[in-house]
Parts: structure tokens; C-alpha cells; sequence
């Protein structure tokens, strides 16, 4: 009886090996799929600050009577976002078209200043004002995780025919490709 108990106490010491192996493989593999879930979630939340730092951007010119500075609208800046920052580069503004505007598509240049202002002689069918469409574009890019994010983004604008003529003429404020 005494071999017997002797026997088993080796075959108890391999199987509770071999449940620990198994246990620190099941435990490692658990932590490396939580760090592959962290980094994932990392790397979209530093897409999605790029993606708020460059629309914020584009808002930024936006707001501002970009044309008439067009030229001085290509720029870096750098914008912290969640406590990090990003570098954003914006490219000059382009415009993709012009279309004058007719007198008798002025809603009211009587009463209305805009209106008013693009009121040329009634002689002439054509107002003083044109429509254009620009389009503005903003690369981000974060340095830490390597986040980048290119928007691009369109806006009309009723702008004084002499200004769009001088933009239309110049094929540096063309948009290529469209």
C-alpha cells in the first residue's frame, strides 16, 4: 500500500502542473486581447479628436471673410484636442465655380442690403454680385498615435463680380480637377 500512495504523489504533482500551465496561458492570453482592445479604442478616439480638430478648422475660415484674404487662408496651426495636439494644415481655398447673377434674381434690392449692393443698372441684365462655390481643405494629424484625417469641405459665398473675375482668371485659385 505504501508503493501505491507513493505512485500517486507523483501523478498529482504533473496534473496540478499542467492545470497551472494551463491557467497562465488562459490568463496571458486574456490580458495581450485586452491590451489589442485598448489600443484599438486609443487609435479611433485619436481618429476621432483629428477628424473634430480638422472640421473645427474648416469652421474657423469659415466664419471668417476668408476672401478677402485667400492667400493668407494656407496655413499650419496646431490645435490641442483632448489633451493632445495636432498639427492641421490647410490648404488655400479654391474655387470650383462661378455664375453671375441676374437682376431678376435679386429677391428684394430695395429693401435688402445684400440685395442692394449687387443692384447694377437696370439696362444691364447681369447684377454687379456672382455666386461661387469654394471648396477648403484641412489635413490633421496627431503625432502621438499618427492619427490623419483630410476633410474637405464646400461653402457658397455671393461675392462682388471685379473679386471673382480676378479668382477666376488665375488658375492658382482654380480647383484642379473639377
Amino acid at each position: 500500500m505504501k508503493r501505491l500512495i507513493q505512485r500517486q504523489r507523483g501523478v498529482v504533482l504533473i496534473l496540478s502542473l499542467i492545470m497551472l500551465m494551463v491557467l497562465t496561458l488562459m490568463a496571458v492570453s486574456a490580458i495581450r486581447l485586452s491590451t489589442v482592445n485598448l489600443r484599438s479604442v486609443a487609435n479611433a478616439q485619436s481618429r476621432a479628436e483629428a477628424m473634430s480638430t480638422a472640421q473645427r478648422t474648416v469652421d474657423l475660415i469659415l466664419s471668417s471673410n476668408f476672401t478677402d484674404n485667400i492667400a493668407g487662408t494656407a496655413q499650419t496651426l496646431t490645435v490641442t484636442e483632448g489633451g493632445k495636439s495636432y498639427s492641421v494644415v490647410v490648404a488655400r481655398p479654391c474655387l470650383i465655380r462661378s455664375k453671375p447673377v441676374k437682376n431678376v434674381e435679386l429677391v428684394d434690392p430695395v429693401n435688402n442690403a445684400d440685395d442692394k449692393k449687387c443692384l447694377d443698372t437696370l439696362t444691364n441684365p447681369y447684377s454687379a454680385c456672382a455666386d461661387t462655390i469654394w471648396q477648403i481643405q484641412a489635413t490633421s494629424t496627431s503625432g502621438w498615435f499618427g492619427a490623419n484625417v483630410s476633410i474637405t469641405q464646400g461653402t457658397g459665398i455671393r461675392m462682388d463680380n471685379g473679386a471673382v473675375t480676378v479668382y477666376a482668371n488665375d488658375s492658382a485659385y482654380r480647383c484642379t480637377g473639377t
